[in-house]
């Protein structure tokens, strides 16, 4: 993870799970929000980053496996999935 991402503490803010802010590990010395950035009026966070893949990542991904798999018809829902749980396990070992 880099040193230059502000960390967030998450305190009771409702999307934590889904922030990479929030999930990553900390390694050595960490720069954290003073204040949970998660606006309550308005129910978002501008500071937000998704700890899920893109669709474009798992596109990508996919196309490999299809590829690796011998071009197979009939087999794009199967691969898509493959590759978003390949992306969100390699995510969670680097958390």
């Amino acid at each position: 993870m880099p040193y230059d991402i502000t960390m967030c503490s998450g305190q009771n803010c409702p999307i934590r799970q889904d922030c990479y802010r929030f999930t990553a590990k900390i390694l050595g010395r960490q720069d954290f929000f003073g204040q949970v950035p998660y606006n309550f009026n308005i129910n978002c966070c501008e500071f937000f980053m998704s700890n899920r893949p893109t669709d474009t990542q798992i596109r990508l991904r996919a196309y490999e496996i299809w590829e690796k798999m011998g071009n197979p018809d009939g087999k794009s829902t199967e691969h898509w999935f493959q590759a978003e749980t390949e992306l969100i396990n390699n995510f969670k070992d680097q958390t």
